[in-house]
Order: structure tokens, then C-alpha cells, then sequence
């Protein structure tokens, strides 16, 4: 595989979700913000493989509200069940606060023809050996998987995103990746708007120019809502 080179990043997460019927209006409200926000990279799909602990750490944790959480995720970008530069992402939060730390991968492995011990050797292959010694500790939750659009300020300040199209496979109960059985969810949009902890003045201002509310949103724990 390579050298894996671990990747920081952090910044204010803000979360405003509506429902998919509005997702036009989020759009101009996006456009016409003051900030002049534009397009920063074309949509894609983004998916996303969530694992948790035998006991559910991680998701009783978004559930009891607490304020220092972690997620663990594999992710990879377009519309194929390939993980090709597949990236294993731990997020831990605190507040609104949020730190992601990246684990490249340079392996090819289609999800659909393999089992799950073949994924995990993917992601444990070239990963710092304290990571390695957690993941036999956590399974395989679920799968998501959305279209994404990327916008950036005009000062290149605030990154914003707007997440529509979720769909959720439970993967909780089979040696294989569960790419068949969809959980069905309510349709609803998410904007988030990411800063550094520099600009959080910037990031107050550009909020307060849209008529929504900041609302708590973890696309792991809406997956999820289904399965407990």
C-alpha cells in the first residue's frame, strides 16, 4: 500500500437542515448571501462506511448528548461501490468545534465481491499501530451515501455544503457489505458551513443572513434511528 500520511483538520462545523422540497430556496440563499459565495468544486457523491464498538460508544454518546463525541468513518467519492483512495476519517467534536484526522489509503477493493475482513485489512494495512489495536473493537454500522454541492466565500474564509439525496444500508448483520436492503428516511437537506477557529466572527456574520436555525445533525445517528 505505501506510506499513509495522517492528515489534520480543524474548524467550526454549523449545521442547518430543512426539508428536500426547500432545497431550491437553500440554494438562492446560498448565491445571494453577502459573502458572495460561489461554487468551489463540482457535486459529487460522497459514501461513507460507519463503524462503532460492540456497545455502540459512539452513537450512544450523539444520543446522550454528549459534548465530546467521536465517529469513525470510511469514505470514498462517486457513484461505485470501489473503494479507490479510500480514506478512514476519526472526527472527534467538541461543541461545534470539530477536528478530522485523515488516513489516505492507495488500494483498490470492490465492496460488492468482498467480505468484511478483507475491508478491514484495507484500512488496518499502513495505519498508526495504536488505530490498529482499536478497530478489532468496532464493527461495521452502516453505509450512507449523498450528493454533495461545495461552495467558498468570496474572502475563501468559509467553506459551505450543501448534502441532499441520503440513502442508508444497514450493515450490522452480515459477513458481506449490505448494498441491497435500503432503510428509508425522511427527505431532508443539510447545509454546513466549516471555518477556522480564526474566522469565527466571519462565520457568525454569514450565518445570521440565513433564516434558519442551527440545529445538532449527525448523518451516523439519523442512519441509525432505524436500527435501534
Amino acid at each position: 500500500m505505501g506510506t499513509v500520511k495522517e492528515l489534520r483538520d480543524l474548524r467550526y462545523e454549523i449545521k442547518m437542515v430543512l426539508d428536500e422540497p426547500l432545497v431550491e430556496f437553500a440554494e438562492s440563499w446560498v448565491t445571494s448571501n453577502s459573502f458572495g459565495f460561489s461554487p468551489s468544486y463540482p457535486p459529487r457523491r460522497v459514501n461513507n462506511i460507519y463503524f462503532d464498538t460492540y456497545d455502540r460508544d459512539f452513537l450512544y454518546a450523539h444520543l446522550n448528548g454528549e459534548a465530546n463525541r467521536i465517529k469513525l468513518r470510511l469514505r470514498w467519492y462517486g457513484k461505485t461501490w470501489v473503494l479507490n483512495n479510500a480514506q478512514l476519517e476519526i472526527k472527534k467534536k467538541s461543541g461545534n468545534l470539530g477536528e478530522k484526522i485523515i488516513f489516505p489509503t492507495h488500494s483498490k477493493l470492490d465492496i460488492s465481491k468482498t467480505e468484511w475482513h478483507e475491508i478491514y485489512d484495507l484500512i488496518q494495512n499502513g495505519t498508526p499501530e495504536g488505530f490498529r489495536n482499536t478497530l478489532p473493537f468496532c464493527e461495521p454500522i452502516i453505509l450512507n451515501y449523498y450528493q454533495r454541492q461545495y461552495f467558498v466565500s468570496a474572502d475563501g474564509a468559509i467553506n459551505l455544503t450543501i448534502d441532499k439525496n441520503m440513502h442508508v444500508y444497514d450493515q450490522s448483520t452480515s459477513q458481506f457489505p449490505n448494498l441491497e436492503m435500503l432503510q428509508i428516511l425522511r427527505d431532508q437537506v443539510i447545509i454546513e458551513f466549516k471555518a477556522s477557529p480564526d474566522n469565527h466572527n466571519k462565520l457568525a456574520d454569514v450565518l445570521a443572513e440565513f433564516p434558519l436555525y442551527c440545529s445538532q445533525f449527525s448523518k451516523y445517528l439519523t442512519g441509525c434511528e432505524k436500527l435501534i
